[in-house]
This record gives C-alpha cells, sequence and structure tokens, in this order.
C-alpha cells in the first residue's frame, strides 16, 4: 500500500470496555480457583493471572497501530441499543452511547473519529434511534431494510443504503446487510447477523472456510464489476467478533487492494462518509419496531436491569468523594453499570444472549445486595441501661464501603421515650461511634428498633433491636425529689434561727449531755468499773 489508499478506506473499531479490560489486566489481577458459579462470588480463593504480560504486549502493539489508522469507537460494550431503550435509564443509555470516544482517545492516546454510532450486529429499530436521538446528533451505520425479492417484480432486491434522517438527531448511513452478512460468515466462527431478513438465511456449515471465503469476496466485488450499475457510497461492516484466520484476513485486504488500484473503487474515508451522510441526509423515514425473536433480549432480562439499575442510582446519589484517594461515588459504582450494559450485548451468539444476560445480571443483583449490606449499624448483642431520663443512647455505624455514604438514623421509639433527630450523617469508611440525645419518661425494659436509610429512604444494612432499660421516674421522681429537698432547707433554716436566737432545738431535748455520757474512770480495772455506782444523766438541762 505504497500511497496509503487502503489505509485511507480502512477504519479500526474499537470497543472501550474491551480496552477498559485489557489497560486493567495490565496492572495486574487475580483469577478464581473454582471453575464453578460460586468462583464470581467474593470471598473465593484466587490466584494471579498470567497474562499480564500479554496485556501489555497486546495493548503497546494496538497503540502503535492506531497511531497509523484511522479509529472509531463503537457502542460500549455492543450493547443492544433498542434493549436499553426498553430500560430507559438516561445514565446507563449515556453511558452506552456517549463515553465510548473518551474512553478510547484516553487509554490508545489518539483522537478517534467521532459522529457515527456503528451498529455491526443489530438492526436500527425505532427505539435505537429514540435512544440516539436523546443523546445528540450522530450518524448511525447500520444495515438497510432488505428483504430478498423485491415486492412488486418478483426480481431479487438491492438493498437502499441513501442516507436519510429517520429522528431530529439522527442519520442513518446503510450498509448492504447482504455484504454484511457475508462477511460475517467468514472465518472460524461463522454467525448470521439478527438484521438479516429471514429469506436470506443460510445454512452457514453446509460450507467449508474456503467457500465461504469466496462468498465474502464476491459479495465485495458484484457490484464493482457491473459497469451498468451506477456508483454509490459502500460501507463494509464486519460483525464486532470477527474470528478470521490469517488466510481470510489477506484476502479480504488484498481484493480491497485490488479493487481500489484497478479503478473499481475510490477509497472514502470514514470522517467523509460521515461528512457526506449529514450534508445529503434524505429523509424523514419513519423506522418500525423490530420484532423478530432471534437474539431478541426478553422481558425479564429488562425487568432486571430496571430494578437493579434504579437500586444503584439511589445508593450512588448517597455516595460522597473520599478526600484520600479522590474516588468518587459514580466512579465507585461504574464497574456494575458496565456489567449490566455487558448483559445486553450483541457480540454475544443470538441463540445464548440470554441466557448470559441472566447469568450475569444473578452476579450483579447480588453484588448490589452486598453494597447495601455493607453500611449497617453495629449489634451490641447485649441490652443497654440509663442511668438518668436524659442519658444518651450509645451506638456504632459501620460502613464497609471505600467511599463515604450520607445516612439518616431512623429510630422506632415506644410511647413515653422522645429521640432527637440527629439529621443527615456522613459516615466514613470504617467505624464510626454515635450518641443519639433521647428523653425516656418511664422505668421499665423496652425494644428499640434502629435502621439506617440514605437520605432518599433506601434501607440500609439490617435493622437493629436494642434492649433499653430506664432507671428515669419521669415526672414522679422529679416530683419527689423536690418535695425532700424542700423539707431540708426547713429543717436546716429551723435549725439555724434557734441557734441564732440562742434557745435549744426541740429536736434536741431528748439526747443525754454529751460529758454525761461518757465515762470519767478510763483508767480504772473492770472490777473497779463494777463497784462505781451507776450514774444517771440529771434530768434538768443546762442552758
Amino acid at each position: 500500500d505504497p500511497d496509503c489508499a487502503v489505509a485511507r478506506s480502512l477504519c479500526l473499531a474499537v470497543d472501550p470496555d474491551l480496552l477498559v479490560t485489557v489497560n486493567a489486566m495490565t496492572a495486574g489481577y487475580v483469577v478464581s480457583n473454582s471453575s464453578v458459579s460460586s468462583a464470581l462470588q467474593p470471598g473465593t480463593p484466587t490466584r494471579p493471572g498470567a497474562g499480564q504480560v500479554a496485556a501489555a504486549s497486546w495493548l503497546n502493539r494496538l497503540r502503535a497501530l492506531a497511531h497509523r489508522i484511522c479509529v472509531a469507537p463503537t457502542v460500549y460494550a455492543e450493547a443492544d441499543l433498542d434493549a436499553l431503550q426498553r430500560v430507559n435509564d438516561a445514565g446507563l443509555s449515556a453511558t452506552a452511547a456517549n463515553t465510548a470516544g473518551d474512553i478510547v482517545d484516553q487509554i490508545l492516546g489518539v483522537t478517534s473519529t467521532r459522529g457515527a454510532t456503528l451498529m455491526a450486529d443489530g438492526p436500527l429499530t425505532k427505539r435505537a434511534a429514540e435512544l440516539l436521538n436523546a443523546n445528540g446528533p450522530t450518524v448511525a451505520i447500520a444495515a438497510a431494510g432488505f428483504s430478498g425479492n423485491d415486492s412488486v417484480s418478483g426480481a431479487p432486491a438491492t438493498a437502499d443504503v441513501a442516507p436519510r434522517r429517520v429522528s431530529p438527531q439522527v442519520i442513518a448511513a446503510p450498509f448492504d446487510p447482504a455484504v454484511g452478512a457475508a462477511l460475517a460468515a467468514a472465518g472460524t466462527d461463522p454467525v448470521a447477523p439478527t438484521y438479516l431478513d429471514a429469506a436470506l438465511a443460510v445454512r452457514l456449515r453446509h460450507d467449508s472456510d474456503a467457500a465461504r471465503r469466496q462468498d465474502a469476496l464476491g459479495s465485495m466485488l458484484w457490484r464493482a464489476l457491473d459497469p451498468r450499475i451506477p456508483g454509490r457510497t459502500q460501507i463494509l461492516l464486519p460483525p464486532a467478533v470477527w474470528n478470521l484466520q490469517a488466510d481470510d484476513a489477506h484476502a479480504i485486504l488484498t481484493t480491497l487492494a485490488t479493487t481500489i488500484r484497478s479503478g473499481l473503487a475510490v477509497p472514502r474515508p470514514l470522517s467523509v462518509a460521515i461528512a457526506d451522510a449529514l450534508a445529503f441526509g434524505q429523509g424523514p423515514q419513519q423506522l418500525t419496531s423490530h420484532t423478530a425473536a432471534r437474539g431478541r433480549f426478553d422481558d425479564e432480562v429488562i425487568s432486571k436491569i430496571t430494578v437493579d439499575v434504579g437500586r444503584l442510582w439511589g445508593l450512588t446519589s448517597a455516595l460522597t468523594a473520599d478526600v484520600r484517594s479522590g474516588l468518587t461515588g459514580v466512579q465507585y459504582t461504574a464497574p456494575l453499570r458496565e456489567d449490566m450494559l455487558r448483559a445486553v450485548s450483541q457480540s454475544e451468539r443470538p441463540e445464548t444472549r440470554n441466557g448470559l444476560a441472566h447469568q450475569r445480571l444473578d452476579i450483579v443483583g447480588n453484588t448490589i445486595d452486598d453494597l447495601f449490606g455493607a453500611v449497617t449499624i453495629v449489634n451490641p448483642g447485649g441490652s443497654y441501661t440509663l442511668a438518668t431520663e436524659r442519658s444518651p443512647l450509645p451506638l456504632a455505624l459501620h460502613n464497609g464501603l471505600a467511599v463515604p455514604i450520607r445516612v439518616r438514623l431512623q429510630v422506632d421509639a415506644p410511647p413515653g421515650m422522645a429521640v432527637t433527630d440527629v439529621g443527615e450523617i456522613e459516615l466514613p469508611p470504617g467505624y464510626l461511634p454515635l450518641r443519639v440525645p433521647i428523653e425516656v419518661n418511664f422505668t421499665q425494659r423496652v425494644a428499640v428498633d434502629v435502621s439506617l436509610r440514605t437520605p432518599d429512604g433506601l434501607s440500609l444494612g439490617e435493622p437493629v433491636r436494642l434492649s433499653v432499660h430506664s432507671n428515669a421516674y419521669g415526672k414522679v421522681l422529679f416530683a419527689i425529689t423536690m418535695t425532700a429537698a424542700a423539707v431540708l432547707v426547713l429543717l436546716a433554716g429551723r435549725r439555724l434561727w434557734h441557734r441564732f436566737r440562742g434557745q435549744p432545738d426541740p429536736a434536741d431535748l431528748d439526747r443525754p449531755d454529751p460529758a454525761d455520757a461518757m465515762p470519767m474512770d478510763h483508767g480504772l480495772g473492770s472490777a473497779e468499773r463494777d463497784r462505781t455506782p451507776d450514774r444517771r444523766v440529771d434530768e434538768e438541762h443546762r442552758v
């Protein structure tokens, strides 16, 4: 390719999910020691992965190639846009449609070609167009509507690949589905794309690898070899997962180069094709909902994603950034949202998509449950005894997440116990002791239920039932205490009054005189004391 004509006509489609995975592998990873389904659960024994060096080598070679050729991002994880529109979550849809280019640019260190949405494995449906329309202007490169024969003459039909506007923000730049299907059938693992009309279905395993390769090459050339057919822009879009052998790839690239050098085709970069579609888009064209059962994700998959992504966004809204690591709540929960996109990936074979989706979503749901359960109240396991009616209720909160979380404490107190609302608490990772102000107006043992919730009301962890014993008597104890204090003040005042007037207190009239009450013969023996006459206190009191 001395003049780079072939290179100008090629563009490398890269799945950002693949880049994220390989880039993470370059930093080291672990794999489970178990091969059963429980291998994906936390706590399973692991061992270091052996692919770190291979991942780094592959990524470096891809970076070198990306600097010499056009690069275009695919939808994140090749997610089914029609299925995502059925989920109807704006955040999940934006992740699939809008973040791919930034990820590719950051990891590969290039400026990717923007403005196109590559749909290599599924049709452009009405729902998919609605999702794209809500996420900004784009050119959707998808298979043209095509049914094997012309509906009027019955002759073999030709796919209409002229650009057309399908919504205010979306222009479709179709490719010939027959050519795309022939390319998908090449290689060691042939597949029939779900956009292919049932009338065009063939038995892929019936032909040899060489025969399917020849079919792919013939589909690339057949229009160019007929001089009676007017020229048109032809987009060749193979499936995202394309298992070609070296012979297959060499034959396809050689055929493309021969077509260009012989003057049968003119190279057009992807950026030019996007600009042409934006300039000459016809329209509008109404799209229909794709109702074919093959490769369609069932309603249970959609329902699971809808429920789980709602819970996950609720948890994410309560998370705050960790000042030590800089990790935010959105970043912390992003891998789970990406797992949901992988669950509806069109890169899997149509026959196995739903089964794999259920397995992946079960793991995602269990992980979300673990996140909610990691924020809880530590159960003391015993009982609390309150010293006074205003003794605070001691608690300990635990946050097992890697980022802080905002929580609210809900205390279900019995009648007679008033609990002061402590408001919103920012709970850092780890443990946090807490004292809840309360006021008790009874004396008995009661059960107090305490639970944690997010500011939006989502339950966190398991509720705790505390056994509390109160010694407070409330108003009765207060009245008794005040009465006793008043009596003591009166008695003390009465004694002081008599002392100031020099009069004996009537309460002391029946007490013996201290001098007479003490015996004077300390030095006498016991016998002498027995002979000493009894001394009695004089009944007259001295003044």
